[in-house]
């Protein structure tokens, strides 16, 4: 539910409401992640060893998810193996062992279905002949141990005995196995009364294993009652009445077949061969030639119509090989048939004989060479020649028969890089039941060698890695001579990539616990005068969680039609653990951050993100990989769960899914204690990140143990044999006995608070007392001011096995009661001065991803920067100015800069008449005249300027004497009157910059515009004019 939201949040739409979504998400998220924070712990187990003794090939196993299983606590665990390869020598053993305690018990044999009884050895069985006739009424099955080797003589190995039922009856005989092959052959004759039903009917096949006996045949004579369900099955064999013709025809040309018997023959055997016609031979003369070797004699040749043809045998002897020339002559006509042209009829028979002693007791094959000449013949076939090899044997060779130690082969060579290869011994059947193993002139071939692959030799069948997937079932052929056989095998490949489990992907350090071993960069002081528990504790570096590590991978066979369906070894839902197998190139990509003990622990370092990687031993490949972190936040040891164990029980089951697995379950055994036993502690940490860890993953040097028992000498230490932590219990009380466990910093990083102990735990030896309502948990034990739990009785303490840095079990001797307080007083104080321990922090590292990070964030600062420095840079330059002195009153108008573009005098007059309120009467003029003359109006003074200020209307006046009316730009800079002015003119009055002065014509064209003609009217307007000035 917590990964399903968490992966739910990156979906968050991203329209108008999409932050209030996410606001909501983020907060259902923190609500279910506080559910998900109250989860139950992880379970625990007994942390016993459990493993296998004289099994040549076994693997643990476990269902996805459920590691360990749900029947294991704290006192008991359950692990489930995995045997590939039987065991006909001796029983495995299976050993369960927490020292000092050890017990063993014999695996019980395996169960080839689920319906019947276990047996002790793994046969399998072959039946030779899938038919069988009056001629030959025997059914042979070759019975073959499988599994590792047993010793020599035939004390040690069983009998078989083969059991046919029929509608007619029952038949049964026995075989006992030969030490040098581990293999044997009953040859079973059925009753004639089996074969006169009239048509072909079956026999069923089974066999049952039992002791053998002494005496000559070495098996008993019973076995004639019904085995019932303890019977193995074998298969089925047909009964027919008539014996099947075993030939096989070759043509020597379109017109000519030859037929020869398809079976090794024997020396002094006679055999025949056969010459068959065509109906539409019309030739009158044939002539066949027949050269053989040594030991190959042509005895006589037979016509099958005497009547239509004479035949002529004529023998030629050479040094090598002798020649026969038969010639056959037609003698009567040729008689119409009515049968079809195309039909064969026989012709002639050639009889053949085998001398004696030729083969020298080995298989050897003799060729007969055949060529043909009649009149009509095709020019091309007149010089063809047939070569025919007759198989020679003193030994009548039924069948020949791989026979393989295992039919199951799990290919573990992509995880090792070391090929795994399965023996394949060949034998020969003889009529009679005898076995022959063949070495020489042998082929072999696989059928799928991305599956499995044979070796030059055929003596092997192996896989190399390169092999990319499983079969069931994958063929491999082999052939000796005319005779051939197949092998059938299973080949179970790894789906990669493996699966890294580690039980806390995220260590922590543990507040408060500290261990022999400077940090990294952290240097020893060297000055006098530092104490010696301050120079020892300096030389303590922080302790980090450890986790376990464990290499999983499920097995699989894929079809041999190429589907997809995989099969699974045991089921889809099992995997195989191969820590054992790929530990070797198991590492941590960065081994600054953590490491990996023994291929099974993982050990913090520093801070830090890093992965745990499995790399191909045969292409440098990554098989499979586990991201984990290191942080330095911080993580408490809320108590000690404690599991006294006085003793091991174990209990072994037979599994269903597969004939070799087994589950085995062992228990501690926690009964009254007798005197002077010594009593084992299993120990598991909880932590405050509610993660578990047993006590074995660390380091026994960096445990600080200490147990005490409330009764004064009733526990003593133990010798010290390992890392458990073990003692000597006198006895116990009807009720039962408490154990105080204490974990504490090692001795040598013990100072100031370090003296508390960090968690602390109890465990009763025999029945505890009624439960009462239990004190509530400190939240940080590491800060509890009281040592282990024990109470004072007779005026002092017993505490035992303080397991400190050194690794000895020394214990604490009574002390006086003002002694221990002493000693508590000062731990106190200590305590009190040191406030914050005194940690020397591991070097930070930082990472290739850290630093571009880091230089991105300073790339955003620095544009955020730029950003700043420019808006501010903007505000000081375009702000508005400031407005005149003169406009200082809130009530006045602002002033206005006016440009003016243009000619039109009367409109820039009234927009100063509009601007400048009317003047005082009586306050200057302008003069106008309207005479003709073209006499300037000037004006001689407008106003005195003020002091300092310069004139420059002359200059302006000079520039404007010029006529007409032209465009111009004139700028005015103004500001309204105050209401009230002085005659004087204070200093902060307007000032006008430039006055505009015109021309007689300009004026008088301003006059009339504005409908002012007389002059008195005119000077008016020009004073109003200047006194707004």
């Amino acid at each position: 539910m917590c990964a399903w939201m968490a992966g739910r949040t990156a979906a968050a739409p991203r329209g108008p409401r999409g932050p209030w979504l996410c606001l909501l998400v983020a907060f259902a998220l923190d609500i279910v992640r506080v559910d998900c924070d109250q989860d139950p712990l992880d379970p625990v187990y007994l942390p016993a060893a459990l493993g296998l003794l004289d099994a040549p090939e076994h693997f643990r196993v476990q269902q996805v998810g459920r590691y360990p299983p749900a029947n294991s606590s704290l006192g008991s665990r359950s692990e489930t193996f995995l045997l590939l390869q039987p065991w006909p020598r001796a029983q495995p053993l299976l050993r369960a062992s927490y020292p000092p305690f050890a017990t063993q018990q014999v695996v019980p044999p395996r169960v080839t279905e689920p319906h019947q009884r276990p047996v002790p050895w793994d046969v399998r069985a072959v039946s030779v002949e899938a038919a069988v006739t009056p001629a030959e009424p025997h059914a042979r099955v070759l019975f073959h141990l499988r599994g590792q080797d047993w010793p020599p003589g035939p004390g040690s190995l069983p009998c078989a005995r083969l059991h046919a039922t029929h509608p007619a009856g029952t038949a049964h005989r026995a075989c006992r196995f030969q030490p040098s092959l581990g293999a044997c052959v009953v040859e079973l004759e059925f009753p004639s009364h089996w074969f006169s039903q009239g048509s072909a009917t079956r026999a069923e096949l089974a066999y049952t294993l039992e002791p053998a006996a002494e005496g000559p045949g070495g098996c008993g004579p019973g076995g004639e009652e019904d085995p019932g369900e303890q019977a193995l099955p074998v298969g089925s064999v047909e009964l027919r009445p008539a014996d099947p013709p075993q030939h096989q025809e070759v043509p020597l040309d379109e017109a000519v077949t030859l037929r020869v018997p398809d079976v090794p023959v024997r020396p002094g055997q006679l055999f025949s061969a056969t010459l068959l016609l065509r109906h539409n031979f019309t030739a009158g003369v044939l002539t066949l030639r027949i050269k053989v070797k040594k030991g190959l004699h042509v005895m006589a040749a037979r016509l099958a119509q005497p009547t239509l043809w004479t035949a002529k045998l004529e023998r030629f002897k050479g040094s090598k090989h002798h020649t026969t020339l038969i010639t056959c002559h037609r003698v009567g006509p040729v008689e119409p048939n009515s049968s079809s042209p195309l039909e064969l009829s026989e012709f002639l028979w050639v009889d053949f004989l085998v001398e004696n002693g030729t083969s020298g007791g080995v298989a050897v094959t003799r060729p007969v060479t055949w060529q043909l000449e009649y009149p009509g013949q095709a020019p091309e076939a007149e010089k063809d020649k047939m070569v025919w090899e007759i198989l020679v044997s003193e030994r009548d060779i039924r069948a020949l028969v791989p026979l393989a130690k295992a039919e199951e082969l799990v290919n573990t060579a992509p995880l090792t890089g070391v090929p795994r290869r399965i023996p394949v011994r060949l034998v020969t059947v003889d009529s009679g039941g005898a076995l022959v193993e063949v070495t020489e002139h042998i082929g072999c071939e696989s059928a799928n060698t991305q599956v499995l692959q044979v070796s030059e030799a055929c003596d092997a069948v192996f896989v190399s890695g390169k092999e990319s997937r499983g079969a069931l079932g994958v063929r491999v052929d082999f052939w000796w001579r005319r005779l051939r056989a197949s092998l059938r095998m299973t080949v179970w490949a790894p789906l990669l990539p493996l699966r890294i489990e580690v039980t806390d992907t995220t260590l922590e350090q543990v507040r408060g616990w500290r261990v022999p071993g400077p940090a990294e960069g952290a240097r020893e002081p060297e000055a006098a005068g530092v104490e010696e528990a301050e120079r020892r504790a300096r030389g303590c570096r922080l302790q980090y969680q450890r986790a376990g590590v464990r290499f999983l991978v499920p097995f699989a066979a894929h079809p041999l039609d190429g589907g997809r369906r995989l099969t699974h070894l045991l089921g889809p839902d099992w995997l195989l653990d191969v820590s054992h197998l790929v530990a070797p190139h198991a590492r941590v990509q960065d081994p600054r951050v953590a490491s990996l003990e023994g291929g099974r622990v993982l050990v913090g370092r520093e801070p830090g993100v890093t992965s745990i990687e499995v790399r191909s031993p045969l292409s440098d490949s990554i098989l499979g990989e586990q991201a984990l972190a290191v942080t330095d936040d911080k993580v408490s040891v809320l108590e000690l769960r404690v599991q006294p164990v006085m003793g091991i029980s174990l209990a072994l089951s037979r599994g269903t899914a597969h004939p070799g697995e087994v589950t085995a379950t062992c228990w501690a055994q926690s009964a009254l204690p007798a005197p002077k036993q010594e009593v084992a502690l299993s120990l598991w940490l909880s932590f405050s990140d509610h993660t578990l860890a047993p006590a074995e993953l660390y380091d026994h040097h960096d445990l600080g143990l200490s147990v005490s028992a409330e009764e004064p000498g009733a526990v003593l230490p133990a010798e010290e044999q390992g890392a458990q932590l073990r003692v000597v219990v006198s006895g116990a009380g009807t009720e039962g006995l408490p154990l105080h466990v204490a974990l504490h910093p090692p001795e040598p990083c013990r100072r100031g608070r370090h003296r508390v102990p960090l968690a602390s735990g109890t465990a009763w030896l025999g029945l505890p007392p009624a439960p009462t309502s239990a004190p509530a948990l400190p939240s940080s034990p590491a800060r509890s001011s009281s040592p282990a739990p024990g109470a004072s009785v007779g005026g002092g303490r017993w505490a035992a096995g303080s397991m400190g840095g050194s690794g000895d079990v020394r214990g604490k001797f009574e002390q006086t009661e003002e002694e221990a307080r002493k000693e508590e007083a000062e731990a106190r104080e200590e305590e009190e001065e040191e406030g914050e321990e005194e940690m020397v922090p591991a070097p930070q590292r930082v990472t290739d991803l850290e630093l571009g990070m880091y230089a991105l964030l300073g790339i955003f600062c620095l544009a955020i920067l730029i950003f700043l420095v420019n808006g501010v840079v903007f505000v000081l330059r375009y702000q508005r100015k400031e407005p005149p002195d003169g406009a200082t009153d809130p009530a006045s108008p602002q002033p206005h800069n006016w440009v003016w573009l243009g000619t039109d005098q009367e409109e820039l007059s009234r927009q100063l008449d509009r601007q400048s309120p009317g003047p005082p009467k009586g306050e200057g003029g302008c003069p106008c005249e309207s005479g003709g003359g073209g006499e300037a109006l000037t004006l001689a003074q407008a106003q005195a300027p003020p002091t300092g200020a310069t004139t420059s209307s002359s200059g302006t006046l000079a520039r404007k004497e010029a006529g007409g009316r032209r465009k111009r730009v004139e700028f005015v800079t103004f500001a309204p009157a105050p209401p009230a002015q002085l005659p004087e003119e204070p200093v902060g009055a307007p000032a006008v910059q430039s006055i505009l002065v015109a021309g007689e014509e300009d004026i008088r064209w301003v006059c009339e515009d504005m409908g002012l003609k007389d002059p008195e009217e005119l000077r008016s307007y020009m004073e109003r004019i200047r006194g707004s000035s």
